[in-house]
């Protein structure tokens, strides 16, 4: 057992997590856990007695497959982690790095998939991989088979016009496949909260927020101050399984926690990913 259950605790979750290279890991993790106790003292606790990420990694990015691999006895003394050790659990979807002071957080595999109306859904709780350029439906409906949660991530601008029509059409849908929507802590203060989540809320569907950090080594400190919480039972050795049947309980009530993104900081970060963009055009 990697840890032990806390029966009915409070849980912290980010829902939008990436790690990239660029970012140490050993100061991604602490920053992180900084955060989840942060946000659970504001909240009355003394800590964040169970905290989860969920990765939602690009096609490009295998960083979970790193983290499987430092669970290895001769990988777990790699002298870039001075506090923390990572354990494989009964799952090939979920990891835990365990801080020296006994705290802990639950990492969970996930991916980031882009389909032919260029739309993202977030395939949460797998380790599976999925083809990207499918139609949506098509999507979500393979990542459900994978045993993952869907998610449809709010973007900047990426829910206007005909795809906007396209998110409508899948609320309406709410009884053919278990969905959910992710807002992220990208978005600016000044940017009030998307149409779809209000409609989405009044029929039922949970919205997941997460930080849903850059590719630059200064957001990775972000991991774990902007997510949501919630109560119930997470089993150390299937955490996965236990969080997914807690997000399905249509009785499980979200409380979301963190604050938006300032308006220089969001308009310097969409600038410095469009460079980003154009860079990975060019190579």
């Amino acid at each position: 057992m990697v840890t032990s259950t806390h029966p009915n605790s409070r849980i912290w979750a980010d829902a939008h997590v990436h790690i990239y290279d660029c970012y140490d890991l050993e100061e991604f993790l602490d920053a992180a856990l900084k955060n989840f106790n942060a946000t659970a003292k504001k909240s009355g606790y003394s800590q964040a007695e169970t905290a989860l990420m969920f990765l939602t990694e690009t096609s490009q990015d295998h960083y979970f497959q790193k983290l499987i691999h430092l669970t290895q006895k001769d990988e777990n003394s790699d002298p870039s982690l001075k506090n923390w050790n990572l354990f494989k659990t009964e799952e090939n979807c979920s990891v835990y790095a365990k801080h020296s002071t006994g705290q802990g957080i639950f990492i969970f595999a996930g991916r980031q998939i882009v389909t032919a109306e260029n739309l993202e859904v977030l395939a949460l709780l797998t380790a599976e991989e999925f083809a990207e350029g499918l139609p949506i439906e098509t999507t979500i409906q393979q990542v459900i088979s994978n045993g993952g949660i869907p998610v449809l991530p709010w973007g900047f601008g990426k829910w206007m016009g005909e795809r906007g029509t396209i998110i409508n059409r899948l609320l309406e849908q709410k009884e053919s496949f278990p969905l959910f929507l992710g807002d992220n802590g990208g978005r600016p203060t000044f940017w009030s909260q998307p149409i779809y989540f209000k409609q989405a809320q009044a029929k039922g569907f949970k919205i997941l927020p997460g930080t849903d950090p850059l590719p630059f080594a200064s957001e990775s400190w972000r991991p774990g101050s902007f997510g949501f919480a919630l109560q119930g039972t997470i089993d150390p050795n299937k955490p996965g399984y236990s969080i997914k049947q807690i997000l399905l309980d249509p009785n499980t009530q979200l409380q979301s926690y963190g604050t938006q993104e300032t308006p220089l900081r969001f308009i310097r970060n969409q600038i410095a990913m469009q460079v980003v963009k154009r860079m990975r055009k060019k190579g």
